[in-house]
């Protein structure tokens, strides 16, 4: 007789829990929520049931990806660095800024009452495009302060803070 095989089904608060922050928003963006949602009490099943909607639309991958690419929009934006080309694509991924809006504040909300696993935290920060730092290069020329007070710089390349830094955009 042959094997039956299962997959496993995880329930919508352990899949939540699985997913970072930004994450999270993506799967609610792309979740039936509605987009003048509010929050629903101290802990809302409903959000949950959203995330779990959301992943199971997009995918694992592209839920990830996508969360990787708003991450990276966000802290460029954050710098006032975003470039128009970043925009244009940023727009494309999430037209309606006010469901992205709605979108991050309940995914933030969702903290409250679904703890998030360690490894979700290892979300890099991408940019969907050039690096308006460095065009690419992966290094800035620079003066290089070494020790102030003796007054010791040193000029030459380093490696750019923005894009090479560790766990993606800085």
């Amino acid at each position: 007789m042959p094997a039956t095989l299962v997959a496993p089904h995880l329930s919508s608060v352990a899949l939540a829990g699985e997913l970072s922050g930004m994450e999270r928003a993506v799967a609610l963006y792309a979740s039936d929520m509605p987009t003048g949602y509010s929050l629903q009490g101290a802990t809302d099943s409903n959000l949950a049931d959203w995330i779990a909607q959301g992943v199971a639309r997009l995918g694992r991958q592209e839920t990830r990806r996508r969360a990787s690419y708003l991450a990276g929009h966000r802290k460029l934006w954050l710098r006032d660095m975003t470039t128009p080309e970043i925009d244009v694509r940023h727009q494309a991924r999430f037209p309606s800024k006010r469901r992205l809006k709605v979108a991050e504040s309940m995914a933030s909300m969702s903290y409250f009452w679904i703890p998030v696993a360690p490894a979700a935290r290892d979300l890099p920060a991408v940019i969907d495009g050039p690096c308006p730092k460095c065009d690419d290069e992966g290094k800035l020329w620079g003066n290089w302060v070494i020790d102030a007070d003796s007054e010791w710089y040193e000029e030459g390349y380093r490696p750019c803070w923005l894009c090479q830094s560790e766990g993606g955009a800085a």
